[in-house]
């Protein structure tokens, strides 16, 4: 991908933690995922944030398989594994067979994690309200647009890197 301009990266963008794009979008997940924590706990939720991006994936999109949901949460597949366990534990969500692989699990929701999504969406709407309240519709189109580049470029550069 050739590029027109080539930002200003000068050395405080690496070494700066208030500055250095990565520190930043890192140290914003990791307090994003915490208040969403404190939120669900709050609220007497036995979930986490990364049971919710599942439980997310699937309420768009059941069917899926253990290795689409992992690439969809960007998790190992230890770890959707051990999700998967604990949502099957909780009632939330159940492995199936897939009929054309037997080898082969399909994640769908149960009745309990299809009416879970009416309790989780409105605390997570009313956590991500006052944490974007601050923000233009302008702002947060652009952080959109910034974020989705930076992603676009991570999916090319990962493919440069596979065999």
């Amino acid at each position: 991908m050739s590029h027109d301009r080539t930002p200003p990266l000068d050395d405080t963008y690496f070494y700066d933690p208030d500055k250095a794009p990565g520190f930043l979008i890192s140290r914003t997940a990791i307090r994003l995922r915490l208040g969403l924590r404190r939120v669900f706990l709050e609220h007497g939720l036995d979930v986490t944030p990364e049971q919710w991006g599942v439980l997310l994936c699937l309420w768009r999109e059941e069917g899926l398989t253990q290795s689409e949901l992992a690439d969809r949460t960007v998790k190992d597949r230890t770890t959707i594994t051990r999700i998967l366990d604990l949502l099957e534990k909780k009632g939330l969500a159940a492995r199936r067979k897939d009929a054309n692989d037997r080898r082969t699990f399909r994640i769908h929701l149960t009745e309990a994690g299809r009416r879970a999504r009416e309790v989780l969406f409105p605390l997570v709407r009313g956590y991500a309200e006052k944490i974007y309240a601050d923000l233009l519709d302008a702002e947060f189109a652009a952080l959109e647009t910034i974020l989705g580049k930076i992603n676009g470029r991570l999916d090319e550069l990962e493919g440069e890197a596979a065999p």
